[in-house]
C-alpha cells in the first residue's frame, strides 16, 4: 500500500487559528519534504504527559526565527488537526487503528517512523512555512498596517463576544474551541503572524508577470491538462454489483444481448443518430428507463424520463483522464468527429461517441465587486432596499471610484461567508452560471462596460454592483495559476535557505497522542471519583 503523502504546500500556512482566508495555492495540508524536520523514530519512546518538561527558548516556547516564536499550545492545536483531518478522511484505507496510540502504529517501519512521528513531523513543517514567510515578510520591509491590525482587533473582539455569549471566561473559551492551553496571547500573535505570512506570500506571487508567448508556450508543454471535449454516452447493462461485497454477478444471456445493442449504436454517424437510437431504444426496452419498476407510470412519465437520459447522455467539457480507456480514446490525436468506441466494463458495455475534438476554454470571466444588504441585517427586505439605496447615494456623492466603493464594502457588506467582505466585496474570475441568475446576468450582460454600478436584487438582498471588468481566459487563468505556484515555490525555497528556524524537538515531542489524553481524563476521573466517594462505615452513613 502506498505511503500517505501529507502534501504541504509553500503557499499555505495551516495554523492560522482565526480560521479566516488559507493562503491561495495549495490542496492539502503537509508532505514530507527536504525541508521540513522530521523527528523520525524518536517519538515513541517520548513520555505522552510531561508535565513537568519546560521549555529550552524559556516562556512555553516550542519554535523560534530570529524575530518570531510559536508556543507549544499551538503546535498542539496544529497536530490535533492534522491527526483529526487523517482520522476522518484516510485512516481506514491506510488500516490505522483509531482506538490506540499513533507512537504504537507505524507509517514507515522499516525507517522506524510512527504516525505519531509523521503528525509531529508536518505540524513543524507548517510552523516552519509561517515562521519562514513572517521573517521574509520583515527582511522586505513588510509589516501591520492599521486596517491589519483593526481587523485582527475586531476578530479577538468577536471571539470576546462568543465567549460572552458562551458564558465562559475568555481563556477558557479559547483553550475549548481551539485547543488546550491556548491563551489570548496565543491568538493574537497567530493573527498577527498568519496576517503578515499573507502578506507577503501575496506580494512574491503576484509579483511575476508572464507574456503571451510563454502562456502559450507552457499551455502546449502539458495542454491535456487544460483540454477538454464533448461526447455522448449510453451504458448497456449486463450484471449486478453488490457494492457491499465487492462482487458482480454476470447474467450471460443478458451479456450479448447487451453487445448486441453496444454494437447497433456504435455504427451511427451523427450525433442526431445516436440519440434517436437512444431514443427508440428505451421506448422499446421499458426496463432501462430511470423508473421504479415496482411502482407504475404513465406514458408522460415514461416519456419525460426518456427525454431526460437522452438529454443526459451528453457530456460537455469533460476534462482528460489518463487512468481511463475513455479518456484515452477520446484524446487520441488519430481521433476524429462522430467516432465512436464500444468500452466493456465489469459489469456493462458502454458506448461513446466524440463530438467534440480536444479543446481550450477560451470563455472570459470576469471581475466585479459588490456590497449586500439583507433582510436579516436590516430587519425587513424594505429596510435593506433603503439602506442599499443611501450607500449607493453616498459612493456616488463622493469619490465614486473603484477603491471607495472597496472602502464601502468592507463596512457594510453581509456577504460575510464568502469572504468577500473583507477583500472589499471582490469576486475574481466568476464564471458564467456561477453566481445566482440576476446576479450572474449583470455580470455578462454584453453591453457591460468597466466601471458600470447598479442596484441588483436577487434571493440574497439588495447588492450594488461595480464591474471590474474581464479577466484572462479560461484555459490561460489556469496555466497562469500553474506557473505562478511553480515560481512561488522556487522563490520561497531560495528564502528559505537563509532563515534558520530551530525547534525543541524534546519539549514538542510531550504532545499526547489524543487517546492518550481519554486515557488520562479517565484516570483522572477515577481518581476524583475515588477521592469524593464517602468510605463504607457507619460514622459516614451518619
Amino acid at each position: 500500500m502506498a505511503k500517505w503523502n501529507l502534501k504541504i504546500c509553500s503557499a499555505v500556512v495551516a495554523c492560522s487559528l482565526a480560521m479566516s482566508a488559507a493562503l491561495t495555492g495549495c490542496n492539502g495540508i503537509f508532505t514530507k519534504t527536504e525541508s521540513s524536520e522530521s523527528s523520525s523514530g524518536t517519538s515513541s519512546q517520548v513520555s505522552s504527559a510531561n508535565s513537568q518538561a519546560e521549555s529550552k527558548f524559556g516562556d512555553n516556547i516550542a519554535a523560534k526565527s530570529d524575530n518570531f516564536s510559536v508556543s507549544l499550545a499551538m503546535i498542539n492545536r496544529i497536530f490535533k488537526s492534522t491527526y483529526n483531518d487523517f482520522t476522518s478522511y484516510y485512516a481506514s484505507y491506510y488500516g490505522f487503528d483509531t482506538a490506540k496510540s499513533s507512537r504504537v502504529q507505524y507509517y514507515d517501519e522499516e525507517n522506524g517512523i510512527t504516525w505519531y512521528d509523521q503528525f509531529i513531523d508536518s505540524a513543524k513543517s507548517n510552523v516552519k512555512q509561517l515562521l519562514t514567510l513572517c521573517e521574509a515578510a520583515k527582511k522586505d520591509g513588510l509589516s501591520l498596517d492599521e486596517e491589519d491590525k483593526k481587523n485582527i482587533d475586531t476578530n479577538i473582539e468577536n471571539m470576546r463576544a462568543a465567549a460572552d455569549n458562551a458564558g465562559q471566561a475568555f481563556d477558557d473559551y479559547i483553550s475549548t474551541t481551539f485547543g488546550s492551553g491556548l491563551t489570548e496571547k496565543d491568538v493574537r500573535e497567530n493573527l498577527e503572524q498568519t496576517t503578515l505570512a499573507q502578506k507577503y506570500y501575496q506580494k512574491v506571487y503576484n509579483s511575476f508577470n508572464y507574456t503571451d508567448e510563454e502562456y502559450e508556450k507552457a499551455y502546449e508543454e502539458n495542454k491535456e491538462s487544460y483540454q477538454y471535449v464533448d461526447f455522448l454516452t449510453f451504458t448497456f447493462g449486463y450484471g449486478t454489483v453488490d457494492s457491499s461485497e465487492s462482487s458482480v454477478t454476470i447474467d450471460e444471456k443478458q451479456k450479448e444481448v447487451a453487445k448486441k445493442a453496444a454494437d447497433e449504436l456504435a455504427k451511427t454517424k451523427t450525433e442526431e443518430e445516436f440519440t434517436e437510437h437512444i431514443k427508440k431504444y428505451l421506448n422499446e426496452n421499458r426496463s432501462y428507463v430511470n423508473l421504479s419498476a415496482e411502482e407504475s407510470h404513465t406514458e408522460e412519465e415514461y416519456q419525460s424520463a426518456i427525454e431526460s437520459q437522452v438529454k443526459s447522455a451528453k457530456v460537455e467539457k469533460y476534462a482528460y483522464e489518463a487512468t481511463t480507456d475513455a479518456g484515452k480514446w477520446l484524446f487520441a490525436d488519430s481521433r476524429n468527429i462522430n467516432d465512436t468506441y464500444v468500452f466493456e466494463g465489469t459489469s456493462s458495455y458502454n458506448v461513446v461517441m466524440l463530438l467534440k475534438k480536444p479543446y481550450r476554454d477560451e470563455s472570459i470571466n470576469k471581475n466585479v465587486r459588490h456590497i449586500l444588504f439583507t433582510a436579516d441585517t436590516y430587519g425587513s427586505d424594505a429596510n435593506a432596499k433603503k439602506k442599499a439605496d443611501e450607500v449607493y447615494e453616498e459612493w456616488k456623492k463622493g469619490e465614486a471610484t473603484e477603491e471607495s466603493f472597496g472602502k464601502l464594502a468592507t463596512i457594510y457588506n453581509a456577504d460575510s461567508d464568502s469572504g468577500s467582505a473583507a477583500s472589499g466585496g471582490l469576486y475574481e474570475n466568476v464564471y458564467e452560471g456561477k453566481m445566482v441568475p440576476e446576479f450572474n446576468d449583470w455580470i455578462f450582460d454584453p453591453e457591460r462596460k468597466e466601471g458600470d454600478t447598479g442596484i441588483v436584487k436577487t434571493t440574497y438582498g439588495y447588492h450594488i454592483m461595480y464591474y471590474v471588468g474581464s479577466s484572462m481566459p479560461v484555459w490561460k487563468l489556469s496555466v497562469d495559476g500553474v506557473l505562478r505556484r511553480n515560481d512561488y515555490n522556487e522563490a520561497y525555497s531560495e528564502v528559505e535557505k537563509t532563515i534558520t528556524i530551530e525547534f525543541d524537538d524534546d519539549y514538542i515531542n510531550t504532545i499526547p497522542d489524543p487517546t492518550e489524553e481519554v486515557e488520562e481524563e479517565s484516570t483522572v476521573s477515577e481518581a476524583e471519583s475515588q477521592t469524593s466517594a464517602p468510605e463504607s462505615t457507619e460514622e459516614s452513613k451518619d
